[in-house]
């Protein structure tokens, strides 16, 4: 028998002379095979061999094939060659145009005979499909097919994207356009609309911008009517979004939602966008989330558009002017209210939730309209939006669910967007993903890894909104961990290289870009990192100097928010013990920290417990209440223990030192600088840990 090892070519020609020594019904029947998957079992041999008798034939001449070892056969009597090696000797004994008539041979018989169910069929439809495109490549086809052939491929490709086979659709799509010989009008008109608004998407899903370009170009010149653009539009400002080509997507947008009778003005002062949520306001507070989630659907396709360019011009309005996101959220609300719902009206109602949480600081509200959301996108089926909603859902819940909780979710939905094709969302979610692991205390040479590996995941998918923030995320990571410490595993290095610009090779540079190129959130994020950084060296006036710079650049919370108020805090109340000239201001603005945790340790003892607990810790040590502070520092030791803040545990126990150290407790002052640097050590953060040995 043959076996399954490898085989030269003085064998393989061996194998060749033995399969032209066998009768030609058996060689015949094995070059069908040999065109085919890995095994042939009977379902597939019945589409073939339509009739009894063939069949029967078709049969012996395998079994006869079995017992010459060239096949093998198995208890389900599927048939398969006992090596490759020889079910490739067989198919290299065909001339090329055999070749194409075995395969167009195959492919119309399974495109005849495979039912016509829809499940049964699409589950041959790769195999079809295959089969004519294979004989197609040979020169072998039937011109009279070629638009029933481009149809089969349009299904193959869009079967593929619900599978997330971006490569494959792309295949597909591009054999379908070529069935079509040019863009047909008449009765070919709608499938020439589909195959070119398909293959420009798929073509922008792998990153082939040149070849997404060149199908809309087409589809743009050959379109009959305005509302035949939208699929293309959409397309191709999900593209400029990923390029950073901000103010030309929102050109694009605010052009495309005044044709669909929209208008929006981009000149709108922080009142009226003020006004425009309370109205909104108003009518949600008339209403329950039940309401919204059994309510009426929208059916209207021009306004369902409206809706779509409306969610989408919250993206770049996000990184240029983020506070007119109200705008757009409140107008998919109110259109969504008086004509119905959909899936963008999730996403509109998360975005006001979000917004109303800012102005009133009510996180509940803020969750209530997100989960509402979350179960309007269930109740509409609409599997591809759930991700997205998903990812808004796990940025807010950190007022009240514990910040560790979300790591593990948003790594899932991670996965779960990028088999949606959400390349937008996707970047967003890797964002906060590295955000998190900065801020709750994970190990920071795991963050270092995934954060790394997640950057050069966005940069293939050419989302390059997310990469300036996201590098100086991980530069912020990198900085804590430091370069001198004993470990096995070696930090990345700074991954500049991936923004394509070699202007930017710095902290600096990175905050240079944003403020040159005007984008307003990644600004905000360079100078929270910068605040981070200064923060943790105890710079505590520098750190007071980026908390300012980042409230200034908007008035949106983001999930940074109250990680900036706490560090700007406790900078504060140390500045006041430290500058006697500005001490009460100082202590004035620490005052209001310290205000606005007790306001959000309500939501969550679990996140601000122990960040509360070190601000009042803080405010005592200035009013000089010495056994007070002392208690309090050692509580938000405990606090931030008990729920694994183990950055914040040592840096509880820092400032106790320093405390301590100030009032004269000099052995005490060694036992919790040793025990923050034990903790900083836990954390990866080496560069703390060192300094703190410089001061022991």
């Amino acid at each position: 028998a043959v076996k399954s090892t490898s085989i030269d070519k003085t064998v393989l020609e061996l194998l060749a002379r033995k399969l032209s020594q066998l009768p030609c019904d058996i060689v015949k029947a094995l070059k069908v095979l040999s065109c085919l998957g890995p095994k042939v079992d009977d379902a597939l041999m019945k589409y073939l061999h339509t009739s009894p008798e063939s069949l029967q034939e078709f049969i012996t001449c395998l079994d006869s094939a079995v017992e010459e070892n060239i096949l093998g056969k198995n208890e389900d009597n599927a048939y398969s060659f006992v090596h490759d090696m020889l079910k490739q000797s067989t198919y290299a004994i065909m001339t090329e145009e055999e070749k194409g008539e075995k395969h167009f041979w195959i492919g119309m018989h399974l495109l005849t005979n495979a039912p016509a169910d829809n499940d049964e069929f699409n589950a041959n439809i790769f195999s079809i499909v295959d089969q004519i495109n294979t004989a197609n490549s040979y020169g072998i086809t039937d011109e009279a097919l070629h638009m029933k052939f481009a149809e089969l491929n349009l299904k193959a490709g869009k079967i593929s994207v619900d599978l997330s086979d971006f490569q494959s659709a792309l295949s597909y799509l591009k054999r379908g356009v070529s069935f079509l010989h040019g863009w047909q009008d008449g009765q070919y008109y709608d499938l020439s609309l589909q195959l070119y608004e398909s293959a420009a998407l798929v073509s922008y899903l792998n990153t082939g911008i040149g070849l997404m370009q060149k199908y809309l170009k087409i589809l743009f010149e050959n379109v009959r009517c305005f509302e035949d653009r939208l699929h293309g539009y959409l397309i191709m400002i999900q593209s400029l979004l990923s390029n950073g080509k901000h103010s030309e997507a929102i050109e694009n947008i605010l052009f495309i939602l005044q044709e669909l009778g929209e208008h929006i003005s981009t000149d709108v002062a922080s009142k009226e966008v003020y006004v425009e949520l309370m109205s909104t306001k108003a009518l949600l507070d008339a209403i329950t989330p039940a309401d919204v989630i059994h309510g009426k659907r929208l059916t209207d396709k021009s306004l369902r558009w409206r809706l779509r360019f409306l969610q989408l011009l919250s993206t770049p309005l996000y990184l240029l002017q983020p506070h007119l996101i109200g705008v757009t959220a409140c107008r998919i609300v109110k259109l969504s209210l008086e004509h119905g719902f959909c899936s963008e009206s999730a996403f509109g109602l998360q975005i006001y939730g979000q917004c109303i949480s800012n102005i009133q600081k009510d996180a509940d509200e803020c969750i209530k309209w997100c989960q509402a959301a979350l179960c309007l996108t269930e109740s509409l089926g609409a599997k591809q939006m759930i991700p997205r909603i998903k990812t808004n859902i796990f940025l807010f819940a950190y007022w009240k669910e514990p910040l560790q909780a979300k790591i593990e979710s948003l790594k899932e939905n991670h996965s779960e967007l990028l088999m949606a094709g959400d390349l937008e969302v996707l970047s967003l979610n890797a964002f906060h993903f590295g955000r998190r692991s900065l801020l709750c205390g994970r190990t920071l040479l795991t963050a270092d890894k995934e954060c790394a590996a997640l950057l050069h995941e966005i940069h293939q998918h050419r989302q390059m909104n997310a990469l300036l923030p996201m590098i100086s995320n991980h530069l912020s990571i990198l900085k804590l961990i430091g370069s001198n410490y004993d470990s096995k595993l070696q930090p990345s290095k700074p991954l500049f290289h991936l923004l394509g610009n070699s202007e930017i090779d710095s902290e600096d540079g990175l905050l240079h870009h944003a403020l040159s190129s005007q984008l307003i959130g990644p600004t905000q994020q360079c100078y929270f990192d910068r605040l981070v950084l200064a923060f943790w060296s105890r710079n505590y006036s520098e750190a007071a100097e980026y908390a300012e710079k980042y409230s200034k650049c908007h008035q949106s919370v983001r999930f940074t928010e109250p990680f900036k108020t706490f560090y700007q805090g406790v900078s504060a109340f140390r500045l006041a013990r430290l500058e006697d000239d500005k001490a009460r201001e100082w202590a004035d603005m620490g005052k209001t920290a310290l205000s606005q945790y007790q306001t959000w340790v309500k939501y969550s003892d679990w996140n601000w417990e122990n960040k509360l607990l070190l601000l009042e810790a803080e405010s005592h040590a200035c009013e000089g209440e010495y056994e007070m502070a002392k208690s309090k520092f050692r509580a938000s030791i405990d606090s931030a223990q008990r729920h694994r803040f183990v950055h914040e545990e040592g840096l509880a126990s820092e400032l106790l030192g320093t405390f301590l150290e100030e009032n004269g407790e000099a052995e005490e002052t060694k036992q919790q600088y040793a025990y923050a640097r034990s903790c900083y050590q836990k954390w990866g953060a080496f560069a703390l840990a060192d300094r703190l040995l410089e001061r022991g």
